[in-house]
């Protein structure tokens, strides 16, 4: 299974490296909106041994990553997505083809997306990505009212799905 992070979602994780990857007894700043997103990242990290997911890294989103002028710290949590994609050979088994990518893009345009949003959508779906996680809700609202071939939702809302399918296995 393929997840497919939306840029806002890994610039969390990096900015909150420390909760979500590291000690328990941390905490991290941030509104209640948040907080309830950045301790759904650190269950999904948890869940991360019981899993046989990938998370992706697609052309645009790491473009867009390091295009932001990243502190020292945000690069090394970009590099280790890169790096574990890379080493998961996804892309390898699914090249993304720009071709394809534009053509999804033209097929779901009606979604009315930005250009960005739309192309890391489309990216996603030419991953064959089972789920695209964001916390943007332009992209939720539009996402929510069609049929994808991939699931759209907040890592929050994600959870209880993906738990019930490690736990089946």
């Amino acid at each position: 299974m393929l997840i497919y992070l939306d840029s806002n979602i890994v610039q969390y994780c990096a900015d909150n490296e420390d909760f979500i990857f590291g000690d328990a007894s941390l905490t991290a700043t941030g509104g209640e909106k948040l907080m309830k997103e950045l301790i759904a990242l650190r269950r999904l990290v948890e869940l991360d041994p019981l899993a046989s997911w990938t998370i992706a890294a697609s052309p645009q989103l790491v473009r867009e990553l390091f295009a932001g002028k990243p502190k020292a710290r945000q690069k090394r949590v970009y590099e280790v997505l890169l790096r574990a994609f890379d080493e998961s050979e996804w892309g390898k088994d699914f090249p993304i083809d720009d071709q394809e990518v534009s053509e999804i893009e033209k097929s779901y345009s009606r979604l009315d997306l930005s250009s960005k949003d739309l192309r890391h959508l489309a990216q996603a779906i030419a991953l064959h990505a089972s789920w695209f996680l964001t916390n943007d809700n332009g992209i939720l609202n539009r996402c929510q009212r069609m049929t994808l071939p991939l699931r759209v939702a907040r890592v929050s809302d994600c959870l209880e799905e993906i738990s019930v399918g490690l736990y089946l296995k």
